[in-house]
């Protein structure tokens, strides 16, 4: 006796207007993601120029870079990728930049 879910729960790949939309989602995500890089290669470079600034500006710059790895790392898990090790190394991410990855404080 072979023991099989029900069917309610296989997908659909018959319908057009499903797959229609699913790729529709798969580009916005991409897009979203495609954006966000740019974020932060932007932030990596204001990081990399704030070097000859206060200190202040400098942790400014530090929890920026952070919070746009942030965003980065958490757009390419729901874009399905889950490693992140090759990409930081691509991208040149600071091992500085990678303890900061998160929300940036606010002052109180």
């Amino acid at each position: 006796m072979s023991v099989r879910p029900p069917r309610t729960f296989e997908k659909d790949t018959q319908d057009p207007l499903s797959a229609a939309l699913e790729q529709d989602i798969l580009s916005e995500k991409i897009g979203t993601l495609t954006r966000l890089n740019k974020k932060l290669e932007l932030a990596l470079e204001k990081l990399t120029v704030s070097e000859h600034e206060t200190a202040e500006v400098q942790q400014v710059r530090l929890a920026e870079a952070g919070e746009a790895l942030w965003h980065v790392l958490i757009q390419r898990e729901m874009c399905g990728f889950m490693k992140h090790n090759t990409f930081l190394n691509q991208m040149n991410v600071p091992s500085i930049v990678r303890l900061n990855a998160g929300p940036m404080r606010t002052k109180r």
